[in-house]
């Protein structure tokens, strides 16, 4: 009898321990939202914002951290909305914006980047998360779309500040050899406006300022070919209209990855963006029911 009671109590400490942390599909989590300014290594600032349940500090709940793309901001391609619904499904959650602002009370921002720089801002988002909002390191995915979906190939790939990331989402993943050569106007055009950058020290495209460091983080790391560094589970979401990030450059990125699941949409009305931003939409809400139970499974 004894030996029973000993069991039971055994088997409810397993069910317990199992249960803890984990997202309850049925429950709506209550949130909170926070914006922040965070000072970077270059002595500007980083802005971000966090999501996440409210009861952070009573339970630890996995992060997922959101990348934005090319000229985008934290708050492109509905990205609130995500993060948002993603902290309601009992995800912790910070995107960021990549442009720095040079004083934390100032809206003045340098317009540039380099992958180099938003990886630096990723791991200085997520060691705030992890200081101050009680997450479990173990348990951090990536979401990341375009040239933010680059930056999250890179650092699941190298395991970038040392984490061992447990979830890649890629929407149109830039991440292969020629991605940002193709978006910048073929390989001729990318050459010319290098050798500008290294004349002049920059060069502006679409608003963004784009220095000699920006080609060469682009050119130097190519996480397509290194993507079998990467063990755990990844998704790659492709519109067959986007004429941005082409089709068969985020298959060239899925096929890097031992363990890949693809997902193939088509949405002529928002080739590039998914349709994300849009106040109602069908498509949308498919993905972002396919994000966030991919999260739930793999985190």
């Amino acid at each position: 009898m004894k030996k029973k009671i000993i069991f039971i109590l055994l088997l409810t400490a397993v069910a317990l321990f199992s249960f803890t942390g984990c997202a309850d599909e049925n429950r709506a989590y209550q949130v909170i939202k926070k914006d922040i300014m965070l000072k970077n290594e270059e002595g500007t600032y980083t802005k971000a914002q966090v999501i996440a349940p409210s009861d952070f500090e009573e339970k630890s709940y996995p992060l997922v951290t959101l990348s934005h793309g090319f000229r985008g901001s934290m708050d492109t391609a509905g990205g609130e909305t995500l993060a948002e619904n993603l902290a309601k499904a009992g995800f912790a959650t910070i995107r960021m914006n990549y442009s720095h602002f040079t004083d934390q009370e100032k809206d003045e921002q340098t317009d540039q980047y380099t992958v180099e720089t938003m990886i630096s801002d990723q791991l200085l988002c997520i060691d705030y998360m992890i200081k101050n909002y009680h997450v479990d390191q173990r348990r951090i995915g990536l979401y990341g779309r375009s040239l933010g979906g680059r930056v999250a190939m890179i650092m699941a790939n190298e395991n970038r500040g040392e984490y061992d990331y447990k979830a890649l989402a890629l929407i149109a993943p830039a991440g292969n050899e020629n991605a940002l050569q193709y978006y910048m106007g073929g390989e001729k055009k990318w050459q010319k406006m290098k050798r500008v950058a290294e004349e002049k020290g920059s060069i502006t495209h679409q608003g963004v300022v784009l220095t000699p460091d920006f080609f060469r983080t682009i050119e130097e790391n190519v996480p397509s070919q290194s993507g079998e560094n990467f063990k755990h589970p990844v998704l790659v979401v492709y519109n067959t209209e986007d004429y941005v990030v082409l089709p068969e450059t985020s298959l060239a990125c899925a096929k890097a990855y031992k363990n890949a699941e693809v997902t193939k949409v088509t949405s002529e009305k928002s080739p590039h963006g998914y349709e994300m931003s849009f106040k109602h939409s069908k498509l949308k809400e498919q993905l972002t029911e396919k994000i966030i139970e991919y999260f739930r499974k793999n985190l």
